[in-house]
């Protein structure tokens, strides 16, 4: 005989805090079907570079949104389980669909692409919409937002490139004026000869400055200082000129909405 799969709603996130809102809603359709939600926080930077210290804050969060989970359920007859999982969302939901659970549907917190979930799920996936100010433990989320992780990676690149810059074009420059100075004799043998002999002191000058001005554009770029560019000022000038420009008065006619 064979035995029948129990029944539950996988309710996903990829933060260790999962929304208030997508608490209840899980937990009102799991009372009206009468089966068990499986709650999976899916950590997506399990390797992120910080020490451990994402994981810990992750793993504490999602012990924070299980308690908020079960007291929500406990007084509705709801029985709610939590797993943890690490890698890609939809990788994630796929296996857990074929488990020995009997997925329904899936459940997804905002932060997780519909695509992304849809063309790994054998089963219909919903999302739940909601105020940010609704989110609850939502707004204490320990994944970076995109767009600040995105800068702050950048930035960080950006500033190893120009230090890496810094120290490969300034040791090429001492290492050049050392050359110099410590072959005088050579240098002026050479350097005085006619003929080909001529490119030599126009390409070591070439070559100093070269090696000379990266090092200080890099020098000045790790430390955070710009200069400024044409374009920059081209826009103050055009932003300048149309605060003093004299405002014209608009006599087209306009559509009104009464409300």
């Amino acid at each position: 005989m064979k035995t029948t799969k129990p029944t539950c709603i996988l309710v996903v996130t990829r933060n260790g805090h999962m929304a208030e809102p997508v608490m209840d809603y899980a937990v009102n359709v799991a009372e009206r079907m009468k089966c068990s939600i499986l709650a999976a926080h899916i950590n997506t930077l399990p390797f992120y570079r910080d020490g451990g210290r994402r994981s810990a804050l992750f793993t504490a969060a999602m012990q924070e949104s299980t308690t908020l989970f079960e007291n929500k359920a406990r007084g509705r007859n709801v029985t709610v389980e939590h797993i943890g999982d690490a890698g890609r969302i939809g990788k994630a939901i796929k296996r857990l669909c074929h488990s020995e659970r009997r997925i329904e549907f899936v459940v997804i917190d905002q932060g997780i692409r519909l695509d992304e979930v849809t063309a790994h799920s054998p089963v219909p996936v919903f999302t739940v919409n909601y105020p940010r100010k609704q989110a609850g433990l939502q707004r204490k989320t320990v994944t970076s937002q995109p767009s600040q992780q995105g800068v702050q990676r950048m930035s960080t690149a950006r500033r190893k490139r120009h230090l890496h810059n810094c120290l490969v074009f300034g040791g090429l420059t001492t290492a050049l004026y050392a050359a110099v100075f410590t072959n005088q004799d050579v240098v002026m043998t050479y350097f005085s000869k006619g003929g080909v002999f001529a490119l030599l002191p126009v390409s070591v000058v070439f070559a100093v400055s070269y090696f000379h001005g990266n090092f200080t554009s890099s020098f000045w770029s790790a430390l955070g200082i710009e200069g400024s560019t044409a374009s920059a000022g081209k826009k103050a000038e055009v932003r300048k000129e149309a605060e003093t420009a004299p405002v014209r008065k608009d006599t087209r006619p306009r559509a009104q909405v009464n409300a």
